[in-house]
């Protein structure tokens, strides 16, 4: 016979962000990969050139410097990590409204594939905004992909007043000042 008095077993709480560390490099370039991936982007070999060129970059911001935060959900330091995002202050001339120049900025922001749909996005942005304004910056910027701007959106981001615009050089080649093929 069916108990209906019996309960159902409790959801567990949400995983809170932490500050990610060096042990999470690992997993915060994975991370790096997938995020490219979904954006339509080949992120190439597990020995590609620019994965070693981020756990340097990685190391260097999430450790020691206080203008970046990095935050991720999911296990203990060196575990699988479930979500990240990066904050950083960024520097600009200095006006009216925001008269130090200072400006947040979010990126990097990507939840694994088989971990979305759980509100972890949401909560590293919830995190990353609350330490940009715990440091006095309430102007904070992102570029959003189709797949993130609901979750910035009802984070309370909007369209920003002016387009962004990108322009991509060549490289040239330092010793012959000729663009690389």
């Amino acid at each position: 016979m069916h108990d209906a008095t019996a309960t159902a077993a409790p959801i567990p709480a949400p995983v809170p962000p932490r500050p990610a560390v060096p042990a999470d490099v690992p997993e915060l370039v994975r991370l790096r990969g997938v995020a490219l991936a979904a954006l339509g982007m080949d992120p190439g070999p597990l020995d590609a050139a620019w994965r070693g060129v981020a756990r340097g970059w990685l190391l260097e911001r999430i450790d020691e410097r206080p203008d970046v935060h990095c935050l991720v959900v999911g296990g203990a330091p060196g575990e699988p990590l479930l979500a990240t995002g990066m904050a950083w202050i960024t520097y600009h001339l200095p006006s009216p409204r925001w008269t130090d120049g200072r400006r947040g900025y979010l990126d990097g922001i990507v939840t694994d594939d088989g971990a979305r749909g759980r509100g972890h996005g949401r909560r590293i942005v919830d995190g990353l905004t609350a330490w940009l304004n715990g440091n006095g910056i309430h102007y904070i910027q992102l570029h959003a992909s189709s797949d993130g701007e609901p979750v910035y959106k009802a984070a309370g981001f909007e369209m920003g007043r002016y387009p962004g615009m990108d322009l991509f050089t060549t490289p040239r080649d330092a010793r012959q000042g000729t663009p690389h093929a």
